[in-house]
């Protein structure tokens, strides 16, 4: 996420054709050397939002070197300018993949880590940036700001990123997280409210061998369509020139592919994905016939049309460029020259793909947003303590996981004798019941690797979950229910033990956050295998 294509620039263009004239907005703050990624437009058709990376200091440490910052374009003004308008306070660290919220605020996904980081100097503790999982680059999670770039906070609280949010049409926002948890390695959709509360795995945990000869796809840049549905870029980790295939998801029935939710149960199967265009895309290495896409965009006019970045399939022979053929295909050794992105409107109806703007060898449009007004979601208030909770809950940090049993899996009763049998203390006693506590987990923030000057194992890195920290232990109810206060604004895991404090379940694989006053429910526990 830190890379640079040194070049890149953010164009306006007055209509959508080829004729249209264009202008660089960005060329004069970046020379021409800087990056730009990540654009989104206001709600009301005004003002862009993207980040932009100034040119590298050619010979500078890391450290010294510009960060990527949230940048701002008012078309009615023609005016640009960055949002942060303190430069320690933007260069804290780096920011991306910026929105506009309902309210006007920004969302956006940063290293700056500002709630975490000050849980750890309250702690007594070094202010390691939390690193991905992969311990390559610091953790990007979710921050929201004024429009102006005041009251900087963050909402989300994983342990690797966080990506692209993008506001459902409840409110609600929606966004990639990189589940990268012992036993996970994989990009799933998430749901919550804008101030973090409400927090929900919303697709994709167990679709992802769903992509071309059921090879493995990520869930990529969520966009909200018009009928409610998902528009997502679906593709591998290491994506053949940075591409993919686009898919529409209806989230509001499924879970899964083919697993509905519980609303649902009996009626549908599925499939909840389908392909967004009639192009054959492949996710596998190779050259992909329906060519691939960087970047969609659905317009708000109720046609269904989709603008996108796509480049055509091409095959190399005899030193020469060539459309993907039957016959250029035919044996599988085909090799594909660069991409040829360039920038077209799809329309679902006609099933026709119209260029905006024709591509050129050596050239890549990544990016492509509309600017025209759109639907405007509701707002969802932020929490308020003392209002919408007890203020106590905020001084204290703390907010509630409120479990129904821990022998309800998948809804199947699964304590010895039945729940019934075990609360009733004439039949079990304390000394017979299996579960005896809830262990609280967290993860230990770590230097990064040119800190850590000794073997990781000391930290417990080389292992296969890292290194954690108990927070505490809470005690299981003889029906399997558990109310426990835990820290707000930290990611934690939870684990059911015995008396003698070993796991006696399947392991919990996910990160979990609450917000301060928020009272987490879990409503029956999951069988990670099923």
């Amino acid at each position: 996420l830190l890379d640079v294509r040194v070049g890149a620039d953010l164009y306006l263009r007055e209509r959508a054709a080829p004729s249209a004239v264009e202008r660089n907005i960005t060329g004069q703050v970046t020379g021409g050397k800087g990056d730009v990624r990540d654009v989104e437009a206001s709600f009301d058709g005004t003002k862009l939002i993207f980040a932009l990376r100034l040119p590298l200091i050619e010979g500078a440490d890391p450290e010294d070197q510009p960060t990527w910052n949230i940048w701002e374009f008012d078309r009615t003004t023609d005016t640009l300018r960055r949002v942060i308008q303190s430069d320690l306070v933007a260069e804290e660290g780096h920011d991306v993949a910026p929105h506009y919220l309902p309210d006007g605020r920004i969302i956006f996904s940063s290293t700056r880590q500002r709630q975490s980081r000050a849980i750890l100097l309250d702690e007594g503790k070094p202010q390691f940036a939390a690193q991905d999982e992969s311990r390559d680059e610091p953790a990007f999670v979710l921050h929201v700001m004024n429009a102006d770039g005041t009251d900087i906070h963050q909402v989300s609280f994983n342990q690797s990123h966080d990506l692209d949010p993008e506001v459902l049409l409840d409110g609600r926002v929606v966004f990639t997280r990189w589940d990268h948890a012992p036993g996970h390695d994989e990009f799933n959709l998430y749901a919550m409210r804008p101030d973090g509360t409400d927090l929900e795995l919303l697709y994709g945990a167990h679709s992802h061998d769903t992509g071309t000869d059921d090879s493995t796809i990520q869930f990529l840049d969520p966009r909200a369509m018009a009928n409610g549905q998902l528009l997502v870029r679906a593709q591998p980790y290491d994506a053949p020139f940075d591409g993919g295939n686009l898919l529409l998801i209806n989230v509001h029935d499924y879970v899964e592919n083919t697993q509905p939710n519980l609303a649902n149960t009996g009626t549908l199967s599925g499939p909840a994905q389908r392909p967004a265009t009639v192009n054959d895309v492949r996710t596998v290495e190779g050259p992909s016939p329906g060519g691939r896409f960087s970047s969609a965009y659905p317009l708000d006019d109720n046609t269904g049309r989709i603008l996108v970045s796509w480049t055509p399939c091409r095959v190399m022979e005899k030193q020469r460029i060539k459309p993907c053929t039957d016959k250029a295909l035919a044996g599988g050794t085909a090799v594909e020259p660069p991409p040829l992105y360039g920038l077209w409107i799809y329309d679902p109806v006609n099933q026709t793909q119209q260029p905006i703007a024709s591509p050129q060898e050596g050239v890549i449009f990544s990016d492509i947003v509309a600017l025209q007004p759109r639907r405007l979601p509701p707002v969802l208030m932020d929490r308020v303590a003392g209002v919408d909770y007890d203020s106590e809950y905020q001084t204290e940090g703390v907010g509630v996981i409120d479990i129904r049993s821990v022998y309800d899996m998948d809804g199947t009763d699964t304590a010895p004798g039945g729940i019934a049998a075990l609360a009733n203390p004439k039949v079990t006693t304390a000394a017979q019941r299996p579960a005896r506590f809830l262990r609280i987990e967290k993860p230990v923030s770590l230097p990064d690797r040119d800190t850590l000057d000794f073997s990781e194992s000391a930290f417990g890195v080389t292992g296969a979950f890292g290194m954690r920290e108990i927070l505490g232990y809470a005690p299981v109810e003889p029906d399997g229910s558990v109310k426990v206060k835990v820290p707000a604004n930290v990611p934690f895991a939870i684990t059911v033990v015995d008396a003698n404090g070993r796991r006696i379940g399947p392991r919990h694989e996910n990160w979990l956050q609450v917000r301060p006053g928020q009272v987490l429910k879990c409503n029956g526990c999951h069988d990670p295998e099923s």
